[in-house]
């Protein structure tokens, strides 16, 4: 039996610093008002249109294949996250595949937005645990900030998402040398009930002529969102998951090193830390720095916290991540 034990990680975001005062030149709001609601300070755009999904992913897969001392031709597996692929097919672990020049190894894309991390995650381990492969490149990569309509028409959505990308190298490592360590236990679930509460419709087969200009004039091209009924839905299935994981490997969440919970709104972070009784130094927060990079929030906290210090060799710890479809789960690791 093999561990699916995370080589290392790493995080790459453009430079171009979007505040809270830059937005309100644009719409009706303010760094008071976002701050109070979301949490969020600042939040980092592509500094032009040649920039793109594919862009951030291998800036952030170079960087953890550095780290992890290896080559693109010994990664045997591409796992892809992303919600904002460069075209509309195909998706973006091909094109890493071939900016990275590695071998014409499978690579597949991931559709599980917020929860691409921990989708991920679980996908990487079957594939080490079936011994189909041993040396796993994922990646979580958004460039969101072309779609969002930065008016007052689209300032509740447009006020929290950021781009960013995260990479992680997952090798299968034998049991008896990996020392307890890999991931240990995932939980997944989801509700397509909730997917017209949290969505973007178009372009889509479900809108007749795919994409019209009377759509674009309509602003219905950009995100949609029903924010309390997320709100609840999340704080209900970030408990579930941290709950089950908890009892089913016979922990409390005072064994818990470090929770790195996706970064949607720190209000919903603070209110699941405080139901699973964890103090605040025990949660890794960034959202107030990068705003929701959707699938790349949690690989972006993993990075950072690795730099700090934060994660150790033989910290347990656990991810939670909940977004649109409505899907939801978590990871628990050891470090």
């Amino acid at each position: 039996m093999f561990q699916s034990v995370i080589r290392s990680v790493a995080h790459f975001v453009p430079s171009r610093r979007v505040t809270n005062d830059d937005l309100s030149k644009l719409m009706d709001t303010s760094d008071a008002w976002i701050t109070e609601r979301t949490g969020i300070k600042e939040r980092r755009f592509v500094e032009d249109d040649s920039i793109t999904t594919t862009t951030l992913a291998v800036e952030a897969s170079t960087r953890a294949l550095a780290s992890a001392g290896w080559s693109a031709d010994q990664v045997d597996l591409i796992i892809a996250a992303t919600l904002s692929p460069d075209y509309y097919f195909p998706g973006i672990g091909v094109m890493i595949q071939r900016r990275l020049g590695c071998k014409t190894v499978p690579a597949l894309d991931i559709r599980a937005q917020c929860s691409g991390l921990v989708y991920g995650l679980s996908c990487a381990d079957g594939y080490v645990k079936s011994r189909q492969a041993k040396k796993i490149l994922l990646v979580c990569a958004e460039v969101q900030s072309p779609v969002l309509d930065l008016t007052t028409r689209g300032r509740d959505m447009a006020v929290l998402f950021g781009d960013g990308a995260g990479a992680l190298c997952i090798e299968a490592v034998p049991e008896s040398e990996a020392h307890s360590r890999g991931i240990l236990d995932s939980y997944l679930g989801s509700d397509g009930s909730g997917a017209d509460v949290l969505c973007m419709k178009m372009p889509g087969t479900a809108t007749p002529g795919f994409i019209k200009a009377a759509d674009v004039e309509r602003g219905v091209v950009h995100p949609q969102m029903e924010g309390k009924v997320v709100f609840k839905n999340a704080v209900t299935r970030l408990l579930e998951t941290a709950s089950t994981l908890l009892a089913r490997n016979g922990l409390t969440s005072e064994q818990i090193d470090l929770i790195l919970p996706h970064q949607a709104n720190l209000r919903i972070n603070e209110m699941v830390r405080e139901q699973l009784g964890i103090p605040q130094e025990r949660v890794f927060n960034n959202i107030q720095r990068y705003g929701n990079t959707t699938a790349a929030t949690i690989p972006i906290c993993m990075s950072e916290a690795a730099e700090q210090g934060r994660l150790q060799k033989g910290s347990l710890v656990m991810t939670l991540a909940f977004g649109a479809g409505f899907t939801w789960g978590g990871n628990l690791i050891r470090w």
